[in-house]
């Protein structure tokens, strides 16, 4: 009977030390996998007394959705921030909301670009940097060579999430689109959040504050695009994308609280 217990016990020992030992084994990473390498090779960081426009430019002058591009919504603070404000104002009983959007006059294309930047929006406005080729949509089922609208972040009004979001074959009738949303990281809370995108031939990766968000690796666009920084108004339903405008607007420019401020922006090249 000793003699029973005793191989029972050996067969236990060897079954616990076998377990063990297959725990601890680690695959290695495979051989094949390669990891990009980048370079940096131009930055704006907002030192400047004002805006420097043969790096960037005022896209889209006037009527923009519900509201007005103008230049008198894009500043520098003094302070290294990029300030673009939307406020309203009213001219013989009409009100007239102002918004503002820059764009880079160089194109770029791979590499990986990194904005620290702070928003706050209210109802019926959002914020964005995001990326955009010159002929998106042209041809029509071939976003490889017409280039996407690559949002790095988006953020909307009492919503901490970060939107990051793709769209493909124009705006209308082909348009199609896809999308990752974050949990509640503060977006729209006035703080800095560094928001990141990785693009090579195979891959985008989205990054907040160095984390890793969503990978996609269908229909790359393999044509140079330029960066954009902007604040847009449209007067949606309640309930969907920005929400309503509220009826006083958005206060006037001295007191306005719809800011996004940007500390700098980055783009290293795909070695």
């Amino acid at each position: 009977m000793y003699f029973k217990y005793f191989i029972v016990l050996c067969i236990l020992i060897s079954l616990s030390c076998s377990k063990s030992t297959i725990s601890k084994t680690i695959d290695p990473p495979p051989s094949n996998t390669v990891i990009p390498s980048y370079e940096l090779t131009w930055q704006d960081n907002f030192d400047a007394p004002k805006l420097d426009q043969t790096n960037w430019y005022h896209r889209y002058p006037g009527v923009r959705h519900d509201g007005f591009n103008d230049t008198t919504s894009v500043s520098l603070d003094g302070l290294g921030n990029l300030i673009i404000k939307v406020y309203s104002d009213t001219i013989a009983g009409i009100i007239k909301h102002h918004t503002g959007m820059v764009a880079t006059s160089k194109e770029y294309k791979y590499g990986k670009w990194e904005v620290r930047a702070a928003f706050i929006n209210k109802s019926g406005s959002w914020s964005a940097f995001w990326l955009q080729s010159a002929t998106m949509g042209t041809p029509i089922g071939n976003p490889q060579l017409a280039g996407m609208e690559i949002d790095v972040v988006e953020t909307l009004n009492n919503d901490g999430r970060v939107h990051q979001n793709l769209h493909w074959d124009g705006y209308d009738v082909n348009h199609k689109t896809t999308g990752f949303i974050t949990g509640d990281l503060g977006a729209n809370s006035g703080a800095y959040h560094i928001y990141t995108l990785e693009w090579t031939p195979t891959f985008y990766k989205f990054f907040v504050d160095g984390a890793l968000t969503w990978t996609y690796t269908a229909n790359i666009s393999q044509r140079s695009e330029f960066m954009i920084l902007s604040s847009e108004v449209k007067n949606y339903a309640i309930g969907s994308w920005a929400g309503p405008i509220n009826a006083g607007g958005f206060g006037t420019f001295k007191n306005s609280q719809t800011i996004m401020k940007v500390d700098y922006v980055k783009y290293y090249k795909l070695l």
